[in-house]
């Protein structure tokens, strides 16, 4: 049984004329009897008395046609929902992002997205670079945000796209390096202490160090002490250290300034991860560019 045995066998029983059903569903009469007769043979059951004044459903075939209509109801629906999947407009988005640094963005393409395809759902979880290649591997995630380093058959199977590039900027109490002064050096800071996330902790460090020995040629201390940016900036604010981070997402604290590092030999950057697929969802495109929006509204706000 297919399912235009199904369409065939309710227009006729609607129009009880093989002639009306056949010219409606654009196939010659004779085929459209042939099907119908297909049908009863499969089942085993007479669907229709035909006679003289014309065709009638049997009592079998009354029964028949309730169950017909409502899984005809049924595929359309699931046909509907397959069309808005294709489109990106119903499905699932799950994302894996390196936390807390994508506060400053992240929330605010989340709340976009929600607002433009409430059909969407959408999961968002705090990884490392290194779970999240794993995930986006094994199919856990579809969408990763970090700075992810990968082998080379890792490569072959993930693509990188830059989300943001940004300046380095520090967060000092303002009695360390007052607003007015001068724009301070990366070796001005030598001596401090660098903050970072208790969570997750390794990727940030192993950052903060290549741009501490390539930027300035020393060593940082490191001390994971904060499990979010809140909390961070309040250590900052306290005199327990400093804390490095994207220029972009700088943001005003009491007892804290935000310095753009003079001298600065690189930037932050930040990039998406997802896998190669002939056909990306529609759902993770369509996030994806309003990620970028929501970016590029943070750096406007910032400049």
């Amino acid at each position: 049984m297919e399912l235009r045995h199904l369409r065939y066998f309710s227009a006729v029983a609607e129009d009880l004329s093989f002639r009306r059903a056949a010219r409606r569903l654009h196939v010659s009469e004779p085929a459209l009897s042939q099907q119908i007769g297909d049908l009863e043979d499969e089942l085993g059951l007479r669907l229709f008395d035909r006679n003289s004044r014309g065709v009638e459903l049997t009592e079998v075939g009354r029964v028949f046609l309730v169950g017909v209509r409502r899984a005809l109801v049924s595929v359309e629906k699931a046909i509907a929902q397959a069309k808005e999947a294709a489109a990106g407009d119903r499905g699932r988005l799950s994302i894996g992002t390196i936390a807390p640094i994508t506060q400053a963005f992240l929330p605010d393409a989340l709340a976009r997205f929600r607002e433009l395809f409430p059909l969407v759902e959408v999961s968002v979880s705090y990884m490392d670079n290194r779970t999240q290649t794993d995930a986006l591997l094994n199919g856990t995630i579809m969408l990763g945000i970090g700075y992810p380093s990968l082998s080379m058959e890792e490569s072959d199977l993930l693509s990188i796209e830059l989300l943001l590039r940004s300046p380095i900027c520090i967060a000092c109490p303002k009695n360390r390096w007052p607003a007015k002064r001068n724009r301070p050096a990366l070796s001005d800071f030598r001596d401090d202490n660098f903050l970072a996330f208790s969570e997750f902790a390794g990727d940030y460090m192993d950052m903060v160090r290549k741009i501490c020995r390539r930027g300035a040629g020393f060593e940082p201390t490191l001390l994971p002490v904060a499990d979010s940016f809140e909390s961070l900036i309040g250590m900052v604010a306290a005199g327990r250290g400093v804390f490095l981070c994207p220029e972009a997402i700088r943001d005003r604290a009491v007892g804290v300034n935000f310095q753009v590092l003079g001298g600065s030999k690189g930037e932050f950057e930040l990039f998406l991860v997802r896998r190669k697929e002939p056909e990306p969802a529609a759902t993770v495109n369509n996030f994806v560019k309003i990620l970028f929006e929501a970016v590029q509204r943070l750096q406007t706000r910032k400049s």
